[in-house]
């Protein structure tokens, strides 16, 4: 597994939370309590979408799978946007969102 990266979380009014995390190349990122979902990587795990626990320190995977469309096929190219509890999806033609809400 590779080394660990470290997830911040910065808030003005508090001091800097860090965590260790093994999942790299995410780009979008939702929490909902202690729980983490992240999304993407690098060449095939471009689809990855990674479930895991927010432990004092790390991230804990605890599941890895490919994120796909309604119909079954990965999305290809794609905007992805993480907010809050949600990782937005929006692939080609770019006229409809998908939502992966971890609250639900």
């Amino acid at each position: 597994m590779p080394a660990p990266r470290s997830l911040r979380l910065l808030r003005p009014d508090r001091p800097v939370t860090v965590w260790a995390n093994r999942v790299r190349g995410a780009y979008a990122v939702a929490v909902h309590g202690d729980r983490v979902a992240l999304y993407g990587g690098y060449g095939e795990e471009s689809d990855r979408l990674a479930h895991g626990t927010l432990t004092e320190t790390s991230v804990e995977p605890k599941d890895v799978g490919l994120l796909t469309l309604p119909e079954g096929p990965a999305p290809g190219r794609r905007r992805v946007v993480g907010r809050g509890s949600r990782i937005y999806v929006q692939a080609e033609p770019y006229t409809a969102w998908g939502v992966f809400d971890l609250s639900s």
